[in-house]
């Protein structure tokens, strides 16, 4: 990435930044109005926005920034969870919290990379909810090892984006167990092994995980699902009654889809 903006406190963000040689830092500001002006006059391709910064807080900075560059990626840093809804909002990057690694903060970088030019590529993935739940990269399907890990990129895509943290996890994928801290390192086992599943058939970056916050990014696949939802025709006719049929929890929804047929979906 050549065209980096880096606003906040540029004491820490340096040390971030300047040994990585993934990156090419063009402009480094301590406030607000300074790091709009840069990006008037000079193309960008990623913001690391600190959430406090002189002049208005990062997410303002990340919306106006967005205004301009609408493919812009935005990774903020924050010492709370305050403004973590306002970031998914604007498909950030990634939301770290202070204070956070160096392993964390490559990692969000690597995500970036991966993002970039999203835009401009075909679709590789295609999501079948209709009947039993596959995944196929370039028409063939992903071989998952582990059951869960397949189970908790179903329930994701199920909830459509939306984010879905550590305890919704555990209440679908397993009701049976108690919320205790033995459940709740099962469930990060099982996001870390989906992530690597996903890796080998290079497409990690369609999943999304950060302190125990979970989601999908809807924009890198298509689904049978969120294309009956839509209303096209082919979903319609490929539909009959059958969905994510190994899932207890996916049972309420095939209720909801089975009214949308017998009313007419839109």
């Amino acid at each position: 990435m050549r065209t980096v903006l880096v606003a906040g406190n540029l004491g820490e963000l340096q040390d971030r930044v300047q040994d990585l040689s993934e990156i090419q830092v063009t402009g480094m500001f301590d406030n607000a109005q300074d790091a709009l002006r840069f990006a008037q006059k000079n193309e960008i391709e990623l913001a690391i926005l600190d959430i406090k910064i002189k002049g208005m807080d990062g997410i303002c900075l990340g919306g106006f920034l967005r205004d301009k560059y609408p493919d812009l990626l935005l990774l903020f840093i924050s010492d709370n969870e305050l403004y973590a809804m306002d970031a998914i909002r604007l498909h950030a990057v990634d939301y770290l919290l202070k204070p956070y690694t160096q392993e964390e903060f490559m990692y969000s970088l690597e995500t970036a990379k991966l993002l970039l030019g999203r835009g401009k590529r075909k679709k590789r993935v295609f999501i079948k909810t209709f009947g039993h739940f596959d995944v196929f990269v370039d028409k063939k399907p992903i071989m998952f090892r582990s059951g869960k890990a397949k189970e908790l990129l179903a329930f994701l895509v199920d909830r459509q984006g939306g984010t879905v943290s550590t305890d919704q996890v555990i209440c679908a994928l397993w009701e049976e167990r108690p919320n205790d801290e033995a459940t709740q390192n099962l469930c990060s086992k099982v996001s870390k092994n989906l992530c690597k599943e996903l890796e080998m058939y290079g497409v990690q970056e369609i999943f999304i995980a950060s302190r125990g916050i979970r989601r999908v990014d809807t924009e890198l696949f298509d689904c049978d699902l969120y294309a009956l939802l839509a209303g096209e025709e082919k979903a319609k006719r490929q539909f009959v009654g059958e969905y994510m049929l190994d899932y207890s929890w996916a049972e309420e929804r095939m209720g909801q889809l089975n009214k949308l047929r017998d009313i007419g979906i839109p």
